[in-house]
């Protein structure tokens, strides 16, 4: 297994490539360290994962706020003694344009899917120093690549995701930290799914999303957790500070 005996923290793991990417990690020998803010569906993937003899844990935790993010990864240090692995991955999505989008709403979208990626390498770093190195996988966005219509705070977040990326990358590249992110296409993920249902014709919607990628359909969350465990895994020891797209060819055209 490729992650045996490795420590991995995984944010807004109760769900979607989050649950799928916990499920994937423990398979591969992780002990894994799920949060999310809904305390029910974090049982539920950690009572899988021991179902199928892995080792995981669910502590609930807001990534909006330090405090939080920092007691998951003391919790983490806690319970296992060691962090190999850090998935930020918690986030949300607004659906409406730059004149639509109130300052409120602006600040919750880019204090879950920016400053919560801040704060998670902030507070993790040092550990992983410590140990000599770990790998931290941040989940962006192609629409931190390109441009999304009506997804203003959305696409401003998660192009500072790769940015920050980037920058934390080339700050403890000679620590024995790499880091990296992944870009997902249209994801079949519970988000994706509420965004299909608010439209005005669901089964357009789905359509439309579909066919945007080359290959003519969506990403499984599995699909995405594949990508994460790579640049988790010893495999990518070469790779930091890239965005590693997996969109079925959408930002290829």
């Amino acid at each position: 297994m490729r992650l045996l005996n490795k420590v991995a923290v995984i944010t807004g793991g109760n769900s979607g490539i989050g649950k799928a990417t916990a499920i994937l990690l423990a398979k591969e020998g992780a002990k894994v360290v799920i949060s999310g803010r809904d305390l029910e569906l974090g049982r539920e993937v950690v009572d899988l994962i021991k179902k199928s003899g892995g080792k995981a844990a669910f502590i609930r935790a807001d990534v909006s706020k330090e405090a939080e993010i920092k007691n998951l990864i003391d919790f983490a240090i806690r319970l296992y003694g060691r962090i190999d692995i850090l998935f930020n991955n918690a986030g949300i999505e607004l659906q409406k344009t730059v004149t639509e989008t109130t300052e409120e709403e602006l600040n919750s979208v880019l204090n879950v899917n920016l400053k919560g990626v801040f704060f998670g390498c902030k507070h993790v770093i040092p550990h992983l120093i410590k140990q000599g190195g770990g790998s931290i996988i941040n989940t962006a966005s192609i629409a931190g690549l390109v441009g999304s219509p009506g997804l203003a705070a959305y696409c401003a977040s998660k192009g500072g995701v790769v940015l920050l990326t980037k920058q934390v990358a080339l700050d403890f590249a000679k620590s024995g930290v790499r880091v990296n992110c992944v870009c997902p296409g249209a994801t079949m993920t519970p988000m994706v799914e509420r965004f299909v249902a608010k439209s005005p014709n669901p089964e357009k919607t789905f359509e439309d999303l579909a066919k945007m990628h080359p290959m003519g359909r969506m990403a499984k969350p599995e699909e995405i957790a594949n990508a994460v465990l790579f640049l988790a895994s010893d495999e990518s020891s070469f790779i930091t500070g890239q965005a590693l797209a997996v969109d079925g060819g959408l930002t290829a055209q």
